[in-house]
């Protein structure tokens, strides 16, 4: 039985990992980094709050906000983890999809001084044996990461594109979910 939940707690406070739910025993967690007051460093809380919107069935959609190795257990839970977030790389708009080898050659610098970047997180989680089978970062190229709570028109422009590539993948790794032994 699948059971379907949206785990969202207030800002910067991670849900505890015992409550995620499971698709026929397999977690898969989708989490939004950024900053809601600085800007285009939000772009990832955005793209979360549309996937929410139509949940799909069994998977955790879960507010990191800046939170740093407090999000470990959520990223060694998962057998599947998509990371929504801002990217350094590219046009500002551009949208990427980064899976599996594809991520730390991307990802290595923070988009903005606060945050323990996602490589940090991956480490971690691969030092105590409890790394995620399958990873994947769904972002927004960043134009301004300044103080302010709006983002700029070519990032906002994206966000629909950057839901229906998350989306498409969370319903590949849903379908493959069923066949997967989990961890």
């Amino acid at each position: 039985m699948t059971v379907t939940r949206k785990l969202r707690s207030a800002p910067d406070v991670p849900v505890p990992s015992p409550e995620l739910v499971t698709l026929d025993g397999v977690t898969i967690n989708v989490i939004g980094i950024g900053n809601e007051i600085m800007a285009d460093d939000a772009v990832g809380l955005a793209i979360l709050r549309e996937l929410e919107a139509d949940p799909i069935q069994g998977v955790n959609f879960i507010y990191g906000g800046t939170s740093g190795m407090e999000i470990l257990p959520m990223v060694q839970d998962a057998d599947y983890l998509l990371v929504l977030d801002g990217l350094k790389q590219g046009q500002p708009g551009d949208v990427a999809v980064l899976v599996g080898d594809q991520i730390p050659r991307l990802l290595q610098q923070q988009l903005s001084p606060h945050q323990v970047g996602l490589l940090d997180l991956l480490s971690a989680a691969r030092l105590t044996g409890q790394e995620p089978d399958n990873v994947a970062v769904v972002g927004i190229t960043a134009r301004d990461v300044e103080f302010r709570t709006s983002l700029s028109e070519e990032i906002s422009a994206a966000i629909p594109e950057a839901v229906q590539r998350a989306r498409q993948l969370l319903k590949e790794w849903t379908s493959e979910a069923t066949q997967h032994q989990p961890k």
